[in-house]
């Protein structure tokens, strides 16, 4: 009996579990397949107008003299007076005395040049009364004069006296400019660069005693690519009476700093490596601008305004995707993939002009809401979350 037992407990047990399972997995709930919320990304956009703009053209240069003159003596002789004024760093005005050179030789030039011109014109007044006693002499012997040979009237001896004058008379100029030439004087208003002359020092004419800047204009040459040649009213040849653009010129090195010039030509020539224009703008009184003055050698930064580029949207640099689009999210909230082209870019904007066509067949009305950063999961058509951005202009 009791091994009975031994062999019914077992399968007892095991049929009790098998039941117990089954009535545990009778009352399971069943899995209920969920499908996942479809959560709409949140977008940053911006509300843009198509309308005209003018964008400045931005471009850089380097501030060159209008005039620079180095002082080179056109006569001889030992410096003997330099003005206090011509120091570096001074303005001068033009016909200011800088450097004085003796002139003692000059003047004793001067003078034997104004004795040997009486001497001339002494010879003349004596010349002509022997040609009229030669003439009288003629027509006394019963002659007629027009008979009579040029030498005889002494003709050829009146025309060597007035040539004499004449010599002597622009000889005498030459010492009187020579002794003028001893002056060094600022031949316009300018600015001291450089000065090489000394007391005692020797002149002569191949040694620079200094060097001048004019303080009248300055120039810049500013270079200009392709693109914004196209977007700039060059001067040319043939706009020699058209309005000048106005140039606003800015300098790192001088915070706060702000000059006005203008563009005043174009240089006949593009360089053909990089096809670059360069145009000149000048600027007017340059060392008497307030609060700083725009000096020579400083590197300038460079805003020209530029032609009005009609019917454009500007939109921030990272809206438009690969050069080619932008993303626009329609009144529905859902993301439109617009066909663009660049037409200009200026400080992380972008000037762009759509296709009409996709946004004819999008049904968007203006003013359109572009996303400012797209995203590589972009889809058209998609549903999204706008939020409007301010911009930093």
């Amino acid at each position: 009996m009791k091994f009975i037992l031994k062999l019914i407990i077992p399968f007892v047990f095991i049929v009790l579990a098998f039941m117990f399972v089954k009535i545990l997995i009778s009352k399971k709930q069943p899995n209920l397949s969920r499908v996942p919320d479809v959560v709409a990304p949140q977008v940053d956009i911006i509300a843009v107008d198509q309308k005209d703009h003018q964008p400045p053209i931005l471009s850089y240069g380097t501030v060159q003299s209008y005039f620079e003159t180095t002082l080179t003596p056109q006569v001889s002789g030992q410096i003997i007076e330099v003005a206090e004024e011509f120091r570096v760093g001074n303005m001068v005005k033009k016909g200011a005395l800088l450097a004085r050179i003796d002139d003692t030789d000059y003047t004793a030039v001067l003078a034997q040049e104004s004795s040997n011109l009486s001497t001339a014109k002494r010879t003349l007044v004596e010349e002509e009364i022997k040609a009229k006693q030669a003439a009288q002499d003629w027509q006394a012997s019963g002659r007629k004069l027009n008979s009579a040979s040029d030498f005889v009237l002494r003709k050829p001896q009146l025309e060597a006296a007035r040539a004499n004058i004449q010599s002597a008379m622009a000889t005498e100029a030459k010492a009187k400019a020579d002794i003028e030439r001893t002056m060094i004087r600022a031949p316009y208003d300018a600015v001291v660069l450089e000065r090489m002359a000394s007391l005692g020092n020797y002149a002569n004419q191949q040694q620079p005693l200094g060097k001048l800047v004019a303080t009248e204009r300055v120039e810049v040459r500013l270079p200009l690519t392709a693109d914004q040649a196209v977007l700039v009213d060059l001067p040319g040849l043939h706009q020699k009476n058209s309005a000048k653009l106005t140039v606003t010129l800015t300098s790192a090195t001088k915070a706060g700093a702000e000059w006005k010039g203008q563009l005043m030509r174009t240089e006949p020539s593009v360089e053909p490596q990089n096809q670059v224009t360069y145009v000149i703008a000048e600027v007017e009184g340059p060392y008497q601008a307030k609060p700083e003055p725009l000096v020579v050698g400083t590197f300038v930064n460079a805003r020209i305004p530029g032609r009005v580029i009609p019917n454009t949207y500007k939109v921030p640099e990272a809206a438009l995707v690969n050069d080619a689009y932008v993303w626009v999210v329609s009144n529905e909230d859902k993301l439109c993939r617009i066909t663009a082209k660049r037409v200009y870019g200026h400080e992380a904007h972008v000037y762009l002009r759509l296709a009409g066509k996709e946004l004819e067949a999008s049904a968007i009305k203006p003013p359109l809401h572009i996303v400012t950063r797209p995203l590589a999961t972009f889809k058209h058509g998609k549903d999204v979350k706008p939020a409007f951005v301010s911009e930093k202009r």
